[in-house]
């Protein structure tokens, strides 16, 4: 995780006017590159960690019951931590690139307001607990693992924090080695305590250790400055304006607050209404807290799978974002249409050719890595994984919004989006019943929401820039992932093997059927292949 930093090189007010100047951001250059390679691979380790704990944990826990009641649980507190962590990280990045020279004081400065923040959040989890987990949960069962995830709160706002400051420091190998060490202690300390047969709470608490530990750690590796941020320096306004930083880190907390929300409060919803609908048809209300968690647990194992191409296709919000700024602030609308254009092209057709394949082979997905007692879970997969298609695309033409200084525009899209979601799941479920067509209800009531949020977002891009998918594309893309998903799901896929054949056809049938479309040039392969396969040159004598 990281926010944007500013990619400045330094220099010196002794030395020579040009040459150190040339040389030093050749250097900056060099060790800016160097670090986000560094941060790329510390977020592949994050994904591959986090799904070793979604596919492991299932068989640790031993039922989808079990699954779901873990699941849903820690969906909610993802959500809270995702905001907590995205909008600190930019928002103390980029005090301290603001000013270098000051940037212990910017951290301190975070840590306190983080501390606050987190403490008031924290302590009001540990407490409401009971009443989360029966009154807006339905599950009482669930309050020991909310009680213990407010220690992961308050430990992640304040590591948030001294991300951040590395992040506008530019110690960008130091912050992936943290969040590599992070994604290690995460994953072993739950499955440890799951393993140890502490069930969902040990589970928890292997969460909550780790992140104490990480903080720890963090606290020794960063420097915070001489000294603490004391009432004198505060009272003698040597610290940024609180108001600057609460500006900065409303639209951000209001857009991740929302867009987590979107991604991942359906399963929570899910469950919370088959609780429901079961304890109003006379259900006993421990056995309808068991129809929750399984259907929960369904969903779960759907969501794992159905990630995978959004997960891959996240980067390019990361290229979008800082192109789209700078064009628009060099007023260049034509480099920020082409920009659009392109990058959504783009984004559609690979999205399309994982999700077609995934889709036509659900079932066989969902065998890869669960028991046949998970097989329901390919209901829901085959919907939320076409589903999230417009969602990520939503993701990254909400980026190119925001990067042209409208953010607020991307976080009310959101959290329109959002409510739509909530309706849409629980209207569904409610037609649907308790049974396991709740889980397609689920899943269609989000592919909904983010439908619409793309035509919201699509309808801004083409204001602001001229440009969005182009309408031939979509209707090529869709063409060919109808293909490549009848292939995947036409070739036999009971068992792991033929999963990964049915896959692999289905990718392939889908590529196939792009070129017969002339949706993908001979041409742009060639290129392609060209980036993945070449090879550095030696430097002429």
């Amino acid at each position: 995780m990281g926010g944007r930093a500013q990619n400045r090189a330094p220099v010196s007010s002794t030395a020579p006017p040009t040459p150190p100047r040339t040389d030093d951001a050749a250097t900056a250059t060099r060790n800016a590159g160097r670090g986000l390679l560094s941060i790329a691979g510390a977020k592949v380790w994050f994904i591959v960690t986090g799904y070793a704990v979604q596919l492991l944990l299932p068989r640790l826990l031993g039922s989808p019951e079990n699954f779901g009641f873990y699941a849903t649980a820690m969906t909610d507190v993802s959500i809270l931590n995702n905001v907590l962590i995205a909008a600190t990280v930019q928002t103390v990045s980029k005090k301290v690139s603001e000013d270098e020279s000051r940037s212990g004081l910017a951290l301190r400065q975070g840590l306190l307001l983080q501390a606050a923040w987190g403490g008031v959040i924290g302590l009001a989890l540990f407490f409401l607990a009971p009443f989360i987990a029966t009154t807006v949960k339905l599950n009482p069962a669930q309050a020991p693992l909310y009680r213990t995830a407010s220690a992961v709160v308050l430990a992640y706002a304040l590591y948030a924090a001294i991300v951040g400051s590395l992040n506008g420091r530019h110690r960008f190998a130091t912050q992936a080695k943290l969040d590599m060490t992070f994604s290690t202690l995460r994953s072993v300390l739950i499955l440890g305590g799951a393993f140890l047969g502490f069930g969902a709470l040990g589970a928890f608490s292997g969460f909550a250790m780790a992140a104490v530990v990480i903080l720890l750690v963090a606290l020794v590796v960063a420097k915070t400055g001489e000294g603490p941020l004391s009432l004198r320096a505060i009272a003698a306004g040597q610290h940024s304006p609180w108001k600057t930083w609460l500006a900065f880190m409303a639209p951000l907390w209001l857009y991740q607050a929302c867009l987590n929300g979107m991604l991942q409060l359906d399963v929570s919803i899910l469950s919370r209404t088959a609780i429901a609908a079961s304890l109003a048809a006379g259900t006993a209300a421990e056995e309808a807290s068991r129809v929750g968690d399984r259907l929960g647990g369904f969903y779960r194992a759907a969501q794992t799978f159905a990630f995978v191409p959004y997960q891959l296709i996240l980067s390019v919000t990361f290229v979008v974002f800082p192109l789209v700024a700078k064009a628009t602030s060099g007023g260049d609308r034509d480099a920020a249409r082409e920009t659009i254009r392109r990058a959504m092209r783009f984004s559609l057709l690979v999205l399309l050719a994982f999700a077609a394949p995934m889709a036509g082979a659900a079932e066989g997905v969902i065998r890869i890595a669960y028991t046949a007692e998970y097989l329901p879970a390919a209901q829901a997969l085959r919907v939320l994984v076409l589903g999230l298609v417009p969602f990520a695309l939503f993701v990254i033409a909400s980026t190119a919004v925001s990067g042209a200084g409208r953010p607020f525009i991307s976080a009310t899209i959101a959290c329109l989006s959002l409510g739509v979601l909530v309706v849409a799941v629980r209207g569904l479920i409610a037609l649907s019943g308790p049974g396991e067509a709740a889980l397609v209800a689920a899943a269609t009531g989000t592919s909904i929401a983010a439908l619409l949020a793309l035509t919201a977002v699509g309808a801004v891009s083409m204001k602001l820039f001229g440009a969005f998918i182009p309408p031939a594309s979509v209707a090529r893309g869709l063409a060919a992932a109808a293909v490549g998903a009848g292939v995947a799901w036409g070739v036999p896929h009971a068992s792991r093997v033929m999963a990964v054949v049915a896959l692999a056809a289905g990718f392939a049938a889908y590529g196939v059927a792009l070129l017969a479309l002339r949706e993908l040039l001979p041409s742009e392969v060639q290129a392609l292949l060209a980036i993945v396969l070449r090879r550095k040159k030696p430097k002429s004598a």
